[in-house]
């Protein structure tokens, strides 16, 4: 199953970020445990939107972020606490798993972020396994250039680019057909068009090269 599918059907809060920071799926989860919408988080940089911050106090998010250079430096990020800011302006502690989905490009992978409050945090460790389950793990590139310049350019439909603007918002392939009223098979040629076009293997890597190549 492809990540973005599990990310999507989850109960649990879950969002991603490409190599630049910026928020690439937030989940339904997501807007319950803090507030924002997909909508307004969608391509801003994830430091904006989390404000996170240690145990002290200090600020831990910010543009030069720790996560981004330990993946990088292809270091294991693992389970971390901190205080994360909710749409509201009130402030809660989550714990934190990273999984690295490296793309099928060099410059390509995708930061997924799982966060619970603090006593939940099996449910995330569950997450991972399946996550993990389902998507391929090649070996990171020893170094992460900047955004690509596209080869040629890609040409979507207006119905392809609402599916995969749908995507990112992290809703499933059912819900998809319902909100576009087309069926399920229909969604599925769309998708498949998509990474077709593209040039990608699964929706995660779609909706990543999206926002990297300015589609979204």
């Amino acid at each position: 199953m492809d990540p973005l599918d599990i990310i999507a059907r989850s109960s649990d809060a879950a969002f991603a970020t490409d190599e630049r920071g910026r928020v690439i799926l937030w989940n339904q989860a997501a807007e319950r445990l803090l507030g924002h919408s997909a909508a307004r988080v969608l391509g801003k940089p994830c430091h904006e939107i989390v404000c996170g911050r240690d145990v002290f106090g200090n600020r831990f998010c910010n543009e030069l972020c720790a996560l981004e250079s330990m993946a990088r430096r292809r270091e294991t990020v693992r389970h971390f606490e901190m205080e994360v800011r909710k749409e509201s302006g009130d402030r809660m502690w989550a714990s934190f798993s990273i999984v690295v989905v490296p793309g099928t490009r060099p410059q390509q992978y995708t930061l997924v972020h799982l966060l619970q409050p603090v006593d939940r945090r099996s449910e995330a460790d569950e997450l991972i396994r399946r996550i993990l389950a389902g998507s391929p793990a090649p070996a990171l590139p020893a170094a992460l250039p900047g955004a690509r310049a596209p080869s040629q350019p890609v040409s979507l439909t207006v119905r392809e680019m609402e599916v995969l603007r749908l995507l990112a918002d992290g809703t499933s392939t059912q819900a998809i057909a319902d909100s576009l009223f087309i069926s399920v098979t229909t969604t599925r040629n769309h998708i498949q068009n998509i990474l077709r076009k593209l040039e990608v293997h699964s929706k995660l890597e779609a909706v990543a090269l999206a926002f990297r190549d300015h589609l979204l």
